[in-house]
């Protein structure tokens, strides 16, 4: 994987990308697969304590543990670290365990992107504090629109999705739109 650029991500992300493929209302965009789409373009790591979040996510009979089943199943492609010794204290800022670990890895790493999907909330400013270089700090809907500028996945397809995760997840319109402006309209 040595030419693809290295990234971290948080639980949350890895979920995000792989509840569209699970998810098996009318409302899901069809025709890609994000996850795979992510794990085929980058170098991605996480860190174990992402991976015990993603094994108490599954197993049950809803969305988001079919989605953390769907990734699991994909962790070969993951390059998990063991971070807890490493870091000598949690990040503050009200982040979890996982986030935490995640930022210190993104770091350590000096990888290309820190992707996380804390943007409706102040911890997203936070989260961009504690990274080494703000400039590397991506959210599912920009890593997707990236996908897209790049023509990984179709610009259809990430319309379809992004307008999917504003109404099953709340994620902010205005944010969506000046992403959708951006990457997604010539």
């Amino acid at each position: 994987m040595g030419t693809q650029p290295t990234i971290v991500v948080d639980t949350n992300v890895l979920l995000n990308l792989g509840t569209p493929v699970v998810d098996q209302r009318e409302k899901a965009p069809s025709g890609a697969d994000p996850l795979k789409a992510v794990l085929s373009s980058y170098d991605v790591h996480v860190s174990t304590g992402v991976l015990g979040e993603l094994g108490e996510a599954a197993g049950d009979d809803d969305l988001l543990a079919a989605a953390a089943d769907l990734v699991l199943q994909a962790s070969h492609h993951l390059t998990g670290h063991d971070v807890e010794a490493e870091l000598d204290e949690p990040i503050e800022y009200g982040l979890d365990t996982g986030e935490s670990q995640s930022i210190w890895l993104a770091n350590a790493l000096d990888a290309a992107m820190f992707v996380t999907d804390e943007f409706n909330s102040t911890n997203y400013l936070l989260v961009a504090l504690a990274l080494d270089d703000r400039n590397t700090l991506f959210t599912t809907p920009h890593l997707l629109c990236a996908l897209a500028d790049h023509e990984t996945l179709r610009p259809e397809y990430v319309t379809a999705a992004l307008t999917y995760y504003v109404d099953t997840k709340g994620w902010d319109q205005h944010y969506i739109e000046r992403l959708r402006h951006t990457y997604l309209t010539e």
